[in-house]
């Protein structure tokens, strides 16, 4: 005779079920996520006239800028991805990282000119 198996569906996922910070973090999150796409649109808009006006210090320090911007929030993703860091810690992650990279930024900045 053949059984039926019953397969058992987990309710969906309620504010705060496994994670009581969500709610608060989310608008964080959201806007992290909203800058990094900024951030990669004005990486092609400086690339593209760092391309047509070339040695630009001005011009290259945007570029470095936007691209310092992009770079942090996407290691706030990956970690947050591979839950290196905990989901409650967003916040000061998306500070201590963008503090980072402007320090690394700035010595860069500073080693070319």
């Amino acid at each position: 005779m053949e059984e039926k198996l019953s397969i058992k569906y987990r309710n969906p996922l309620q504010w705060g079920e496994f994670d009581p910070d969500r709610r608060r973090n989310m608008f964080v999150g959201m806007w992290a996520w909203m800058w990094q796409r900024i951030s990669a649109l004005a990486i092609v808009f400086f690339l593209t006239l760092h391309i047509t006006l070339t040695y630009q210090p001005w011009l290259q320090f945007l570029l470095l800028l936007s691209v310092t911007f992009h770079a942090t929030l996407g290691l706030r993703v990956i970690l947050l991805d591979f839950n290196i860091v905990n989901v409650k810690y967003q916040r000061a992650l998306i500070w201590s990282l963008t503090g980072l990279g402007l320090v690394v930024m700035i010595l860069i900045w500073r080693s070319i000119y």
